[in-house]
């Protein structure tokens, strides 16, 4: 295996912000020290009336899922008979395990293989899923992987993911039930994450459904009422979780913000403070080294 890390890192930042009547965001990547850049994210005020989303996919084994799902999400969510009939926990799951059935299809390779630069090769990439929903009053969070989603209430941690690891109990017993180990926390000695989309090497055993494979894109759907306690939701990659902890990275954001009225253009300089802050220096310790992306929605007073 090469040298997975550039000479320097590439600390350009690409960042979006938007406002609605409700919530302001800012969507901030950076490449960092990696060779490439492999994450993709949503982003959608008002995607309908009471309705805004936002999702962050980090990929694995290359870029071209993370950015499939990123065209195609919202697409499919919008045709869902159960968003449609607001039932979003169910449309957010049938529209995870909908990317899986996608990326199958003759039409979905030729276009991961358009996206990986025009070979005929089978594609081995995945990436995680981690969406949120705003519906109102109500929060939504939809988890496939170790990308994570953080809710700051109270000036505390109210953690709205939990990450799919090989050694989690659940997700180890369904491996060896597929005919499959962990090794090293992974699965097979080769993927360190339990659930995903993509990875469709690990879902074609036919005698097992959907939820029984040795990778399932199935998320776990986390359900709260918003109250006036809560004031954003932090949203983000693993490389974005692994240097502070919940707690710190809530502070980081909250003595970025102090007691200023926050507008778009703030938000967005602290979601790019935040990824400088969280890069490392160097490459030494693994840590701070991975690509970065990270969303804070900020919710209005009302």
């Amino acid at each position: 295996m090469g040298n997975i890390y550039l000479a320097s890192p590439n600390k350009s930042k690409n960042t979006n912000i938007d406002e609605s009547r409700s919530l302001i965001y800012a969507a901030s990547e950076m490449q960092g020290w990696r060779n490439t850049m492999e994450d993709a994210h949503i982003h959608v005020c008002d995607l309908q009336a009471d309705i805004s989303i936002f999702g962050v996919f980090d990929g694995h084994g290359g870029k071209e899922v993370a950015l499939f799902v990123e065209k195609h999400f919202l697409e499919e969510l919008q045709k869902n008979k159960n968003f449609k009939d607001q039932k979003f926990e169910e449309a957010l799951k049938e529209t995870f395990l909908k990317m899986d059935e996608l990326l199958i299809t003759p039409e979905g390779q030729k276009e991961i293989n358009q996206i990986k630069g025009g070979d005929d090769d089978v594609s081995y990439a995945g990436c995680t899923a981690n969406v949120a929903l705003f519906h109102k009053n109500t929060l939504y969070v939809a988890n496939a992987g170790d990308s994570r989603s953080v809710l700051c209430r109270n000036n505390t941690n109210h953690d709205m993911s939990v990450d799919h690891k090989p050694d989690n109990y659940e997700e180890k017993q369904r491996i060896e039930r597929a005919g499959g180990f962990v090794s090293d926390g992974r699965v097979n000695g080769n993927l360190n994450l339990s659930r995903a989309l993509g990875d469709l090497e690990y879902k074609r055993d036919n005698k097992l459904r959907t939820n029984e494979q040795l990778i399932i894109a199935v998320p776990d759907i986390k359900k709260v009422e918003l109250t006036p306690n809560d004031k954003f939701l932090l949203m983000g990659c693993d490389g974005v979780f692994e240097t502070l902890d919940h707690s710190d990275l809530l502070k980081f954001i909250n003595s970025k913000l102090g007691n200023q009225p926050v507008t778009p253009q703030l938000l967005a300089k602290v979601a790019e403070d935040l990824l400088d802050h969280l890069i490392a220096p160097d490459t030494s310790a693994g840590t701070g080294c991975d690509n970065m992306t990270t969303l804070i929605i900020y919710l209005k007073g009302k």
